[in-house]
C-alpha cells in the first residue's frame, strides 16, 4: 500500500492555475454540517494563530481527479467560507472609490479566491460547466453550488429556499460574516483561512483508501492536550498515580476508553472558569502554554485542584438521559458556553451562599435562555461565551450572595435572551433541522408541564430506552419528512397543485407545528393522516389520537392535516413556549 501524507494549506489544496479538482463520490452523503459546527470552525479560525490545523483530508486519485473519502464536510465548509469572503468584499467594494488605498488589495484578493474555487479564471467560461468548478459536490448540492459561484463571474445566483446547503451558506454569509466591520477584518480572516492546514493523505487504490479511513477512525489515538499537560506535570516532579486519578475521571469504566473530547473541553472550561482575569476564552492552541504557567506558579499540587474540578465538570457536562430542569437538561441543550459560569458557581456554592434549590433555580433560568437561543440562533455562540464569561467575572468580583446573586444573574440573562419576536420568526423557519436535541427537549418539557397523560397508572417513559438502546419515544413528523409523498398527503399539502407539494413540504415539515412524540414512529411512517390518527396496536389506540398534551392541538375532527392545520397548531405551541421559556 502506497500512502502519501502531506501537510497542506487550503491555498495549496486549491492551488492557483492548477488542475487540482476534488470530487465527492456518489456513495458519500450530502452536506450535513449544522450551524453550530460551522460556527465552531469559524471561531477557531478567527481565534487561533495562522497555520491552524483543522483535520485530515483523505483522497483517492483517479484519472487526475481527487475523490474525497474523508474530510468532505470540512472541505465543503471551507469552500463556502471562501465564497462568502468574496461576497463580503464585494459589499465593501461598492463603498470604495478609485483612490481608496485598500482597493487594489481587495481586487487581488477576489481574483485569488476566484482562482481557488474555479479551475479557469476566464470570465468567458460558463460557471455552469461542472469541469470549471474545483469542488464537485453531489446532485442537488452541486446544482446549488454551481449556482452560488456564479457571483465569481458577476452573475446573480438564484434563491434555493430551504435547501440545506443554501441555508448553511446564508448562515455563513449573513450571520457569521456580519461580525466583520471593515475590509481589513475580511483580509485578516482570508489570510488565516487560506493558511489553515490539513493533512492530505493520498492513496492510489480505493480499497486502500477505506483501509486507511478505518484505521484513522477506529484505531487512531490522537494526542490530546492532557497528554501534553502530562509531560508538563511530570517534568515538575508530579506523581504518575495522581495523573492517573485525573485521567480516570474521563475514562469509560466499561471499555476503558478515554473521552478525549471531554478532556479538552474540561481543560478549556477550567481555565475560563477559574484561571483567567479576563473575559477571553482559552483556545486549543494555547492550552499547553497557559497551563505550563499555572503549574509553575502553583506547583505539582495543582493536580489535586484539577482532579476535584474534573469531578465537578462531569456533573455539568453529564451524559444523563433525563430531559429536565437540571444540569442534565442543560447538557441536552449544547449549552457549553455556560460551562465556565456553571462550574464556577458549583465549586463556590458555599461561598456564594447558594442552597441546592437556589442553584437549580439558576440552572432553570439558563435552560430557558438556551432553549430560546437555540431556536433563534442568536446571540452567536462566540457572543454567548463572551456574555457568560463577563457574568462569571462580575460574580467573582462582587459581593453578591444568595437571593441577590440569583436576581442579578436572572436580570443579566433576561438581557441576553433573544426577544420572543425573533424566536417566533425563527420557529417559522423550522426547528427540527436546526437542532434535534432542542426540539426534543421542548416537546418533552411541554408534555410534562401541560399534559396529564402520564400518572401512576401510566408511567412516564419519555427518557427511557428500549432493549436495543433506542429511545422509546421519538419525534414524529405528522406530515412525513421523506420523499415520495402519497397522493393523499400531496392533496392535503397542496390541494390545487400536487406538483407544488414537495416544495411546500420542504418549507414546513420541520416546523414545531408538525412535530409530536410517539413510541411508534416506524409504524406511522408515511401513512395518511387518517391512518396515523387512528393507528392501533394490539387493540390499543397509539396514533395521533393518543391523549398527550402535544396531540390536543391536532384537530381529530378533520380528515386531513395540511398547512393551515399545521400553522394553527404552531401558534398554539408557540404560546406555550413563550409561557414556559421566556425570561421576565
Amino acid at each position: 500500500m502506497k500512502i502519501t501524507p502531506e501537510t497542506k494549506t487550503l491555498a495549496t489544496i486549491f492551488q492557483f492555475n492548477s488542475d487540482n479538482k476534488y470530487l465527492i463520490p456518489v456513495y458519500q452523503r450530502n452536506y450535513s454540517w449544522k450551524d453550530e459546527q460551522i460556527e465552531t470552525l469559524f471561531d477557531d479560525i478567527l481565534a487561533e494563530d495562522t497555520g491552524y490545523y483543522v483535520g485530515n483530508l483523505l483522497i483517492n486519485s483517479d484519472n487526475g481527479d481527487n475523490n474525497v473519502i474523508d474530510g468532505q464536510q470540512r472541505l465543503t465548509t471551507l469552500s463556502l467560507m471562501l465564497l462568502a469572503t468574496y461576497e463580503k468584499l464585494s459589499e465593501y467594494r461598492k463603498e470604495m472609490d478609485n483612490t481608496d488605498p485598500s482597493l487594489d488589495k481587495l481586487i487581488q484578493t477576489q481574483s485569488d479566491i476566484k482562482r481557488q474555487l474555479l479551475l479557469d479564471e476566464s470570465d468567458d467560461d460558463s460557471v455552469e460547466n461542472k469541469s470549471n468548478v474545483r469542488l464537485v459536490l453531489l446532485d442537488k448540492d452541486q446544482q446549488i453550488w454551481e449556482d452560488l459561484v456564479k457571483v465569481l463571474n458577476h452573475q446573480s445566483a438564484g434563491a434555493w429556499g430551504r435547501h440545506f446547503l443554501y441555508k448553511r451558506y446564508k448562515y455563513i454569509n449573513e450571520e457569521l460574516f456580519s461580525k466583520f466591520e471593515s475590509a481589513n477584518d475580511v483580509f485578516s480572516f482570508y489570510k488565516k483561512l487560506s493558511n489553515i492546514e490539513l493533512l492530505q493523505i493520498s492513496v492510489p487504490e480505493l480499497s486502500d483508501a477505506y483501509q486507511v479511513f478505518a484505521s484513522l477512525n477506529s484505531k487512531g489515538v490522537p494526542l490530546t492536550p492532557l497528554d501534553l499537560l502530562k509531560n508538563v506535570y511530570l517534568s515538575m516532579g508530579g506523581q504518575i498515580a495522581k495523573w492517573q486519578q485525573l485521567q480516570d475521571v474521563f475514562t469509560d469504566n466499561e471499555n476503558e476508553d478515554i473521552d478525549t473530547a471531554k478532556i479538552t473541553s474540561f481543560v478549556l472550561n477550567n481555565y475560563d472558569a477559574f484561571e483567567t482575569t479576563t473575559t477571553s476564552s482559552l483556545t486549543k492552541g494555547k492550552i499547553v502554554k497557559e497551563y505550563e504557567k499555572i503549574f509553575k506558579k502553583a506547583g505539582s499540587c495543582y493536580i489535586d485542584t484539577l482532579i476535584k474540578r474534573a469531578k465537578l465538570y462531569n456533573r455539568v457536562a453529564n451524559n444523563e438521559k433525563v430531559y429536565s430542569w437540571s444540569l442534565s437538561g442543560l447538557a441536552k441543550l449544547d449549552a457549553t458556553t455556560s460551562y465556565p459560569l456553571v462550574l464556577n458557581l458549583l465549586e463556590n456554592q458555599e461561598k456564594y451562599e447558594l442552597t441546592d434549590e437556589q442553584f437549580n433555580q439558576i440552572i432553570a433560568d439558563l435552560i430557558k435562555l438556551y432553549v430560546m437561543r437555540n431556536i433563534a440562533l442568536t446571540p452567536k455562540a462566540s457572543n454567548m461565551r463572551a456574555a457568560m464569561n463577563n457574568l462569571r467575572k462580575e460574580i467573582s468580583e462582587s459581593d453578591w450572595r444568595s437571593e441577590e446573586l440569583i436576581q442579578r444573574i436572572h436580570d443579566k440573562l433576561v438581557g441576553i435572551q433573544p426577544k420572543f419576536e425573533a424566536v417566533k420568526l425563527a420557529l417559522q423557519e423550522g426547528i427540527y433541522d436546526k437542532n434535534k436535541r432542542t426540539a426534543r427537549f421542548i416537546l418533552i418539557v411541554l408534555e410534562r408541564e401541560f399534559g396529564k397523560y402520564f400518572d401512576k397508572a401510566t408511567v412516564d417513559t419519555l427518557d427511557e430506552y428500549d432493549n436495543n438502546k433506542n429511545l422509546r419515544w421519538s419525534i414524529e413528523h405528522i406530515i412525513p419528512q421523506g420523499k415520495n409523498l402519497s397522493d393523499s398527503w400531496k392533496d392535503a399539502i397542496s390541494p390545487t397543485d400536487r406538483g407544488q407539494a414537495e416544495e411546500i413540504q420542504i418549507e414546513n415539515v420541520h416546523k414545531l407545528g408538525n412535530l409530536t412524540l410517539t413510541p411508534y414512529n416506524s409504524e406511522m411512517g408515511n401513512r395518511s393522516f387518517e391512518e396515523k390518527k387512528n393507528l392501533t396496536i394490539d387493540g390499543k389506540l397509539v396514533g395521533l389520537s393518543l391523549g398527550l398534551f402535544l396531540n390536543e392541538s391536532i384537530d381529530k375532527n378533520q380528515n386531513i392535516f395540511g398547512i393551515d392545520e399545521l400553522q394553527n397548531r404552531q401558534e398554539i405551541l408557540e404560546s406555550k413556549i413563550e409561557e414556559l421559556f421566556l425570561l421576565k
